[in-house]
């Protein structure tokens, strides 16, 4: 039987959607590989999920080859949130967990030995790159909840351990998805100390840096006077809070850069 889960890597400051898929086959000799171009911190999961599986009293082979698949195989998989994707994928089977409700969920976090969860980094480009997919949940660890609670669309799930996680899939647990924060978190950061008004003329270098803020430009300043380029620039996203949540996001993730020359 073949078990996916569906998780993300991070390439650059956007999250692409990956395809965990695990086998099991028979032999004599235990062996577990990991293909799909893993990095060294991937590779290194299998110590981890398999303490973790056996730590949370599931049954993990001695026996057999187990082969992990990270589609699609030409893109680079980095760090260790794979984790929870790989060992949810690994007892899906003897745990009865339906594919079609591992199919509603995107999966993300880093096990410890005995199995507990520890936030990963990138968890606000992998909500939004869970949305896109159109996956209904957001399996995370509860530390990592908050952040991705700031995402509207998709229900964000923190959990403390593996076998949570387990249980919840599978219907045996109850847990109440994170309440969304992103009216609270924009009107937390709605106000600024400094003002576009307080830079007396410089009108051409104010509508400069207006126009490239708002789309996603980058913008080289040449000025003499390096203290009213700094002043410039300080003050060049105090309008973000006038835009809606889904331009921010956008606009973090594709980033403005500033230069200054003297």
């Amino acid at each position: 039987m073949i078990a996916r889960t569906y998780s993300a890597t991070l390439l650059g400051v956007n999250a692409v959607e990956v395809e965990i898929e695990s086998s099991e086959s028979p032999g004599l000799q235990f062996r577990m590989s990991i293909v799909g171009l893993p990095d060294t911190a991937v590779k290194e999961s299998r110590d981890r999920v398999l303490s973790a599986i056996r730590a949370c009293g599931f049954y993990a082979p001695t026996s057999g080859t187990l082969t992990v698949n990270l589609a699609p195989a030409d893109l680079r998989k980095e760090g260790p949130g794979f984790d929870l994707p790989i060992a949810l994928s690994l007892v899906a089977g003897r745990e009865k967990l339906e594919p079609a409700r591992l199919l509603e969920c995107c999966v993300v976090g880093e096990l410890t030995l005995n199995g507990e969860l520890r936030p990963v980094r990138g968890i606000l480009a992998t909500a939004l790159e869970a949305r896109s997919r159109g996956r209904k949940q957001l399996l995370v660890p509860k530390r990592s909840a908050a952040e991705a609670s700031i995402v509207e669309g998709i229900e964000v799930i923190g959990l403390n351990d593996l076998r949570e996680a387990v249980e919840f899939l599978r219907g045996d647990k109850v847990i109440e998805p994170e309440p969304c924060r992103a009216t609270e978190f924009f009107q937390a950061h709605a106000t600024y100390g400094i003002d576009f008004n307080e830079v007396k003329g410089q009108q051409d270098a104010k509508r400069a840096i207006e126009v490239s803020v708002a789309g996603g430009h980058n913008i080289l300043i040449l000025s003499s006077l390096l203290p009213i380029a700094e002043a410039l620039i300080s003050r060049a996203l105090v309008d973000l809070h006038l835009w809606t949540s889904e331009q921010v996001f956008r606009q973090t993730r594709r980033g403005v850069n500033f230069y200054t020359m003297k």
